[in-house]
């Protein structure tokens, strides 16, 4: 069992005692939103999010809403091919005039013809919603500001989200608006609707069926247990099968005190820590938080007490109590799972000039009791930034680094900072950030704005516009990566965003950044295509069918690089366009558990799709399929598409022979510019 908590205080709920670990499809439905499985890893998953974000690299995400319009007027705003599941939902087409009212929103399973939810929109995020899958604690309504929820949606092969029209009437501009944003015409509010929608897909079919509403009513029960549904108390209690010690060191300036130490295997379930003085900056901050897992040359955990438990430092009497993190009156509490296999060190070290005592219960289970193997699960990390200015123009990075594993969410102070900077996420290596959104506060499930709340995964303390004391974890939401992350979001400053030059300030901002993993990557490149390169080409046996022409493109990536709030070199490439097939042999590793093809492509040429076989064998399991807004703005137009190869089909094998038969576009034609090749490679 482990210790949760709620906004009333920390409270207790049954989870893992000698239960068997999961299995993959386990954790994709309600074992996604359980605390106690974050250590185990996810394999063959990405991570990606659907959002309404500028693609003109401005401001105004209003104008971007719908990825397309179907003939129908239907209006498109999230559409996947699977196997995956839908995890969050946030809209905000509520504030202004009243867009919304008359307005559907239909979810189309498998390329159903009829939908299994057609509900008007206001409807269905709120607690009237008849499927009884709006509920807290998974979700929140901000009435006019903003609606969100967590519910898991699995498709087995296609989830399509359409709205019956577009809220307001068609947004779509010729060319960005370049003048004052207090002179763009927006409709008096006729075009105030954002929306961010998050799903992971799949390597391999994980052998589940897709969502009915029958089957969302029956996850509810689980679902609202696994955050909050128990018996609240006023202290800590302790973990059921876990062993409690509970000690006390004080730290003089420049010392370093063990707090707890294990030379065993086990895992840390609760981790409570008072300090003394109370409320006393200096402590909370100049006293660094370390834990070192089976006697690592650095500790995998290492920040300022007040930053790790995620106090605010301009405000320490404000608090908060989330599921995973809490601090009230210099009293702090962890109860993210650390799983360890041969010892754990928990130190106290101290960079102030006062000295600095600590009393810390640790619940920790032992190696006997424990569910995590090393094979299947991660070390936790916790990263610590600080940026005193930012850098405008240049992304705040909440984590940067290489290996695999999960970033499960972060806590983050910020001041004198805006609300209107976009999240941006990029996986593996990938120049298409996977994760990208229009704004601070809708990224931490918010809008219009932060406030103060305290829900069980999000929420903000002292929070005014886009500063305070903000915290979000990535439950059920992780983001999933196999060779390195890059987790961050734009700052702007006096000369950004375009049309809001003197707006904004750089702002100061740190955090600290939870993540299960290793340092060893399993996705590792062992060969890539130069289409349009001839020596390429026939090194790799490239060759394409149909109306085969010569493509060449100087564009930019969305995300950082975009040459908009700072300049960058346009990239410039060559490539083969077609409306037949392609075929190419590359190298991969003997050892792979499955393969990930990367292509460069670009997004000008929207819903481009083509059945692949390897070695002739059609990949069932999905097509190639690549969807963006449906328009695209200042030569921001290169997008790298990933598609999964599951093992079943390259395995034991050192070299595979790539079909890629072409199915439909937005301009009937199939481009191709590089293409990457990765192979999986087995834990170690």
């Amino acid at each position: 069992m482990y210790i949760v908590a709620t906004s009333s205080g920390m409270t207790e709920t049954p989870v893992l005692a000698g239960e068997s670990a999961p299995d993959n499809g386990g954790m994709i439905e309600t074992g996604a939103f359980r605390a106690d499985w974050l250590p185990f890893l996810r394999q063959g998953v990405e991570t990606h999010q659907f959002s309404s974000y500028d693609r003109a690299g401005d401001n105004y995400d209003w104008e971007y809403f719908p990825l397309y319009m179907e003939t129908n007027g239907e209006c498109v705003i999230f559409d996947a091919m699977g196997p995956g599941c839908l995890y969050r939902q946030h809209m905000n087409i509520w504030y202004g005039r009243p867009i919304y009212k008359g307005i559907n929103i239909r979810y189309y399973f498998d390329d159903e013809t009829t939908p299994r939810i057609d509900m008007d929109v206001s409807t269905f995020f709120s607690t009237n919603n008849p499927l009884g899958i709006f509920q807290p604690p998974l979700a929140y309504n901000g009435a006019k500001r903003f609606r969100m929820f967590y519910h898991p949606m699995f498709f087995k092969k296609r989830l399509k989200v359409c709205l019956s029209a577009e809220p307001g009437g068609s947004g779509l501009v010729s060319e960005p608006w370049t003048g004052s944003y207090t002179n763009k015409p927006n409709g008096n509010g006729g075009h105030w609707h954002w929306y961010e929608y998050t799903y992971q897909s799949f390597a391999e079919d994980p052998g589940l069926e897709s969502w009915t509403p029958d089957a969302g009513r029956n996850m509810m029960p689980a679902l609202i247990k696994a955050w909050g549904d128990s018996r609240s108390t006023g202290d800590a209690q302790p973990v059921p099968d876990s062993q409690e010690s509970t000690n006390a060191c004080t730290v003089k300036p420049g010392h370093t005190a063990t707090l707890w130490k294990l030379n065993q295997a086990g895992s840390i379930a609760a981790l409570h820590i008072n300090i003394d003085p109370t409320n006393d900056a200096s402590a909370l901050f100049d006293t660094w938080l370390k834990i070192t897992f089976d006697g690592a040359s650095s500790p995998q955990i290492e920040a300022p007490l007040g930053c790790f438990f995620g106090a605010y430092r301009t405000s320490l009497r404000s608090s908060y109590a989330s599921l995973l993190l809490g601090y009230s009156n210099n009293q702090a509490y962890c109860y993210f799972p650390m799983p360890f296999w041969k010892s754990a060190v928990v130190q106290l070290e101290n960079h102030g000039k006062g000295k600095v005592t600590a009393a810390a219960t640790v619940d920790c289970l032992s190696g006997s009791v424990m569910p995590y193997s090393q094979l299947r699960c991660g070390y936790l990390f916790a990263h610590y930034h600080r940026e005193d200015p930012r850098i405008e123009g240049k992304d705040y990075t909440y984590l940067e680094t290489t290996g695999s594993g999960q970033v499960v969410g972060h806590v983050v102070s910020r001041w004198n900072t805006s609300m209107e900077e976009d999240e941006r996420t990029y996986f593996d290596g990938s120049r298409t950030p996977w994760i990208i959104g229009e704004g601070f506060e809708d990224d931490h499930d918010m809008g219009w704005g932060l406030q103060n709340l305290t829900q069980p995964i999000f929420g903000a303390i002292s929070a005014k516009g886009g500063a305070g004391g903000i915290y979000r974890f990535l439950l059920p939401d992780m983001y999933c990566f196999s060779s390195g992350i890059k987790y961050g979001h734009q700052t702007y400053g006096p000369h950004t965003p375009m049309g809001h030059e003197g707006k904004y300030q750089v702002g100061t901002e740190e955090s600290v950044a939870f993540w299960y993993g290793s340092a060893h990557p399993q996705l590792v490149q062992t060969d890539e295509v130069d289409a349009g390169n001839l020596r390429s080409e026939r090194k790799h046996a490239y060759a394409a069918e149909g109306d085969v022409q010569p493509v060449k493109g100087k564009w930019w990536y969305d995300g950082e690089f975009n040459n908009i709030l700072r300049k960058t070199a346009a990239i410039k490439d060559d490539g083969v366009s077609f409306t037949g097939s392609s075929t190419f042999t590359v190298a991969i590793s003997p050892k792979n558990e499955g393969v990930r093809l990367r292509r460069r492509c670009d997004k000008a040429n929207n819903r481009q799709e083509a059945r692949v076989y390897i070695d002739g064998q059609l990949v069932t399991e999905r097509p190639w399929y690549s969807v963006d807004f449906e328009k695209t703005y200042r030569d921001i137009r290169w997008f790298d598409s990933d598609f999964e190869v599951p093992k079943s089909y390259t395995r034991g094998k050192n070299k595979i022979t790539v079909r890629i038969e072409f199915v439909s576009s937005q301009t009937g034609r199939w481009d191709d510019y590089h293409d990457w090749v990765y192979s999986y490679l087995p834990a170690n």
